[in-house]
């Protein structure tokens, strides 16, 4: 502790610090901290000497944040809000909050069953699941720990856990395809493919994988037809899917445990494995904080069992 001790700047002068880099402006800081501007004005010297270079620009009747603030602030803000949420879940006797990103999709079909699992055997620990069919970023949004494909843009120091391969396959329900059987990728051309539109895949950095670009990997050429039926996120896609309205690509390991009950069944055994990966992502600022650590080795011999 004497060691870190030496290495932090003093702690009143980190807090006093956040609130005028928040509120830019000393005499609002002073406000809410119930001291005195003069105090507060002393504590941002002490820690700018402290660094050795200017945390603000002073100007006439306002400041702002050098680049050195702000990269502080952003440092100092989200360490004071995990450690003000901690705080919190000790004094209201929480073990701990995690919250968890992931698309609408992988979302309701693969992690909402496993979060449900996992409380049942951590009930001390809460759930809280943001579903976004968009980029997300761990440390500007809080977010303990998100479920990508592919391990590009995380930003330095996540660590990523690769879960399982990408397998993309034509699915639909045992209703829609009866006592039918294909066995061509061809005789799809004769069926009713569902899509996802563009807008679901306008957000997404790597190339896509949508009807035409999964039947060519199978020799197929194909254009879908105008008008289509398409859904602008996954989990549409697959409640259609689920109701007999045609059939739908699925990846592998999203679907899973709708293909192991029956809801849906493969349509042929062709599939196409691309060369990326379903990642756990973890916050590194997460990284070390009990909870986000439990539910990691929990789903990592979860997948284990299985």
């Amino acid at each position: 502790m004497e060691k870190l001790r030496r290495r932090l700047p003093p702690l009143t002068a980190l807090v006093i610090f956040e609130a005028a880099a928040r509120l830019l402006s000393f005499t609002s800081a002073a406000r809410e901290m119930c001291v005195t501007q003069a105090a507060v004005s002393r504590q941002i010297r002490v820690l700018e000497e402290s660094l050795g270079q200017p945390l603000f620009v002073r100007g006439h009747r306002n400041i702002s944040l050098t680049s050195a603030g702000r990269r502080l602030y952003a440092t100092v803000d989200q360490s004071l809000e995990r450690i003000a949420d901690t705080v919190h879940d000790l004094r209201n006797g929480v073990s701990g909050v995690i919250t968890f990103a992931a698309t609408i999709g992988f979302s309701t079909y693969w992690l909402r069953p496993r979060l449900q699992a996992f409380q049942r055997a951590h009930p001390d620990i809460g759930v809280r699941l943001l579903a976004l069919d968009r980029d997300f970023d761990l440390v500007g949004e809080n977010i303990d720990i998100g479920f990508t494909t592919g391990s590009e843009g995380q930003g330095p120091g996540v660590r990523l856990d690769r879960l399982f391969d990408e397998t993309i396959l034509a699915v639909c329900s045992p209703s829609y395809l009866g006592d039918r059987q294909l066995h061509d990728p061809r005789q799809l051309l004769e069926e009713r493919l569902l899509h996802l539109d563009r807008e679901h895949w306008r957000w997404i950095r790597w190339p896509v994988v949508d009807w035409p670009v999964w039947l060519q990997q199978m020799g197929v050429t194909y254009a879908p037809p105008t008008p289509a039926l398409s859904f602008n996120n996954s989990a549409l896609l697959f409640q259609a899917t689920l109701e007999g309205e045609g059939i739908a690509l699925g990846w592998g390991a999203m679907i899973d445990d709708l293909l192991e009950s029956g809801a849906l069944v493969r349509v042929l055994p062709h599939e196409y494995r691309t060369s990326r990966g379903y990642y756990l992502a973890l916050n590194p600022t997460s990284i070390g904080v009990s909870a986000a650590e439990v539910f990691r080795e929990w789903l990592l011999a979860d997948m284990s069992r299985r």
